[in-house]
């Protein structure tokens, strides 16, 4: 990381300018404290604040992009709560630059526990939820012919949906865009072929072939596209106490 290792520096002391004792920790995260960098990877940094608050914000800093998540400790735990993959991955494997009072520590150690842990498995009255609305997509898919724009588009919805159930049916952290499909290719080698075999230069049919497979794949496990009748069961609701 030597190229951006020069900037922790006058980083930390820009938001110790701006916070003073406010100021909890700094957490460097992304492609380049991973090994990963393209050519516009940025520096990402989740900086914990004393405040209430919460802010997004990009800056250059000496001739670098710099990308802030700034959150209070209470809302980063609310995003591992909520299981935000991306939250949790940051605090899980980002370095810390900046933690005088051992908070990030404590952070970090709570998301890797949750990361090693996986994501909570679908339940079984969730299922119907992929099953349906892939099914639902490959109708409409059907139903757009030779349109190849159009089409492409519903591919590209149908791919990703499919996708993120994959990894949620394995108990896998989804892997970013821009690597899932290599992710995927070492732990599901079928699914990545069909993935891809939707979104290259071949004849709409057999794209929409393989969407099809796609679906059937990741589906199997949990019954497959759901048929064009069905029904879930009942959900029982709390009533309004003014209308009861």
């Amino acid at each position: 990381m030597p190229e951006i290792e020069h900037l922790f520096e006058p980083l930390v002391a820009t938001l110790r300018a701006e916070f003073g004792a406010g100021l909890l920790g700094v957490l460097a995260t992304g492609s380049h404290i991973h090994g990963t960098p393209g050519p516009n990877s940025d520096l990402d940094a989740h900086v914990v604040i004393e405040m209430p608050q919460r802010q997004r914000r990009n800056f250059v800093l000496r001739g670098v992009e710099v990308e802030l998540f700034l959150n209070p400790p209470f809302r980063v735990r609310g995003y591992f709560a909520e299981r935000h993959a991306g939250t949790l991955h940051m605090f899980a494997f980002g370095r810390p630059i900046y933690d005088p009072h051992g908070v990030l520590a404590q952070l970090q150690a709570e998301a890797r526990a949750i990361w090693d842990a996986g994501p909570a498995p679908l339940a079984p009255g969730e299922a119907w939820q992929p099953r349906y609305f892939l099914a639902d997509l490959l109708r409409d898919l059907a139903d757009m012919g030779d349109d190849e724009a159009n089409a492409s588009i519903q591919i590209a919805r149908i791919v990703d949906l499919a996708l993120a159930t994959h990894y949620r049916i394995n108990r896998r952290w989804p892997e970013k865009p821009t690597r899932r499909l290599a992710d995927m290719a070492r732990w599901s080698p079928d699914a990545a072929d069909q993935a891809a075999g939707t979104l290259g230069p071949r004849p709409l049919p057999e794209r929409r072939a393989a969407a099809e497979r796609l679906a059937a794949l990741v589906l199997a496990p949990i019954g497959g596209p759901m048929p064009l009748e069905w029904q879930n069961d009942w959900e029982v609701l709390e009533q309004p106490e003014e209308e009861a």
